[in-house]
């Protein structure tokens, strides 16, 4: 657009320079502040975990497990036969506190609005998706989990399904794609049952109704398409799934939630090693479990919030930190649904329950002791 023929005339406020075109226009503050979206953790509100404080006692929980019984017959005149049962100790041991610091320096903070209770908000978000990484990241270890001798019978082989044929499903695209989709959508309901089905012959002592399922988004989006689960006349009285309200709140008989803490591949906790991702297990796609049997978390301190001065660096700190961590009280109380887009057909792992693969290790590597090798 051509400029005013008197332009070199004007005089404009807040441009300075000879010619008048440089911005100094101030800001309007307001006070608005955005950060990340708050996060909650779905794991402390929701009861998927069993809590144990060792606060101010020790850094060591100490659980135990023992092994099966057996039944023996015995006919008039025959000796009785003496059966030991196995007792094995199960430890978790708290040795990291996860913590965020934050330090703000004195003249920073007197020439400025406080921020803090936004900044402690953040860290509390921080925390919360990183306690829940923890403990989705302990579920999928327990695919290949295997017992000691000495607690076959009572303690079972981890639970891990890989989905033959789902990742080529989803990435397919044209014509095609909502058919694949359904398609990949059965296969997510056909090994969600056949996990369930394991937890029966399990005899784990608990109703299936005592289940939940976690699923990670995008496999989420891929069950939205299945058309016996979406559709009412398959629901009975309740209705509970809702295709336009983007919905489905069972499956199988089995809670289910929306869970966007899946882990990502070379994923590093500050937890440790023990929590580090590998590849195989970054293609875990939903999770079944027990939530009163699943895991444990041993907390020596709690989510606590500082503000403190350290006046030798002249500034002051914001720090929130707790010390916990998470084990696998039982691991056989849990089954996890894999992708099939890092199998090839050389190291596809032998089905074990018709033509899905079952009892699957993650791993694969030569070091792992899993009986599916």
């Amino acid at each position: 657009m051509a400029d005013a023929d008197n332009k070199a005339q004007l005089t404009r406020t807040w441009w300075a320079g000879t010619d008048a075109d440089a911005d100094i226009h101030i800001e309007a503050y307001e006070g608005d502040i955005e950060g990340s979206f708050r996060a909650e953790s779905l794991f402390r509100a929701s009861g998927l975990t069993n809590f144990k404080s060792v606060q101010n006692q020790t850094n060591t929980w100490r659980g135990d497990r023992i092994g099966a019984a057996t039944v023996k017959g015995r006919r008039s005149g025959e000796k009785l036969d003496s059966a030991r049962i196995a007792n094995e100790k199960f430890i978790v041991t708290v040795d990291t506190v996860a913590y965020i610091r934050t330090p703000f320096d004195y003249q920073d903070d007197w020439t400025s609005p406080d921020f803090k209770s936004e900044y402690s908000a953040e860290h509390g978000s921080a925390h919360a998706i990183s306690f829940d990484e923890a403990h989705v990241i302990q579920l999928i270890k327990c695919a290949a989990f295997v017992p000691p001798a000495s607690l076959q019978g009572s303690f079972h082989n981890g639970i891990s399904s890989v989905m033959t044929g789902y990742a080529a499903l989803v990435a397919t695209t044209g014509p095609g794609r909502q058919a694949a989709l359904e398609q990949a959508a059965d296969l997510i309901v056909q090994e969600h049952k056949d996990v369930l089905t394991e937890f029966v012959k399990r005899r784990l002592g608990a109703g299936l109704a005592q289940t939940v399922t976690l699923i990670e988004p995008d496999a989420f989006n891929v069950l939205l398409e299945h058309k016996k689960l979406m559709n009412v006349d398959f629901q009975g009285s309740s209705a509970t799934n809702d295709y336009s309200q983007r919905r489905i709140a069972v499956l199988n008989g089995c809670r289910v939630i929306e869970a966007p803490i899946f882990p990502t591949a070379g994923d590093v906790h500050p937890l440790g090693a023990a929590f580090n991702v590998s590849a195989a297990e970054a293609k875990a796609k939903f999770i079944v479990f027990f939530p009163q049997k699943a895991l444990v978390t041993v907390e020596a301190q709690p989510m606590t919030v500082k503000v403190w001065d350290d006046h030798k660096e002249f500034q002051s700190n914001l720090d929130s930190y707790q010390m916990y961590t998470v084990g696998q009280r039982r691991p056989d109380a849990v089954g996890v649904g894999f992708s099939d887009e890092a199998q090839t057909a050389a190291n596809r792992p032998r089905s074990l329950i018709g033509s899905r693969a079952f009892f699957f290790c993650p791993e694969r590597s030569s070091s792992c002791n899993c009986y599916a090798q």
